[in-house]
């Protein structure tokens, strides 16, 4: 009985807090940014180098392995992955959290136009940095044992 003295004596400061907690939510939810993406920079460069016809062999002795060494003399270059195909090569260049990526977009941009007279002539490049509007965030794949992979894309679509 007890309890309920104590809310019947209080009840206009338990009104009065209930209110300015109400007003107080309303207020928030109508300042809160709403947005598709969150407002994130991911430490990530992807460089992706078309080099014509060439073969992978070549594309990794040619081009993969000077925009490696050209790469990894940036500053702040934490990790670097790389893969060669038949006339392009993706590398993917891993910075420190909190750097500021657009300076160390235009150090990549910088480092790959150094050593593009080493490259073979029709050599290309683009520099992009890692941002949910242009990267995908998540992605699924589809497998079986029995269906064909034309079938699995038509499931998707």
């Amino acid at each position: 009985m007890s309890f309920v003295r104590f809310i019947e004596g209080h009840s206009r400061t338990i009104l009065v807090v209930a209110f300015a907690l109400a007003l107080g939510g309303a207020i928030a939810a109508f300042s809160l940014a709403v947005g598709l993406f969150p407002q994130v920079t991911f430490p990530r460069i992807r460089i992706t180098v078309d080099a014509g016809d060439r073969p992978a062999d070549q594309m990794a002795l040619m081009v993969t392995r000077k925009v490696e060494e050209a790469v990894r003399q940036i500053p702040g270059v934490q990790d670097r992955k790389s893969s060669s195909s038949c006339g392009s090569a993706e590398h993917s260049v891993d910075f420190g959290w909190g750097r500021d990526m657009i300076a160390a977009t235009l150090n990549v941009n910088a480092a790959l136009q150094s050593i593009l007279p080493q490259l073979p002539k029709e050599t290309q490049f683009i520099v992009k940095r890692m941002d949910p509007n242009v990267f995908t965030i998540i992605a699924y794949s589809l497998t079986s044992d029995t269906l064909s992979p034309v079938d699995l894309k038509d499931i998707a679509l």
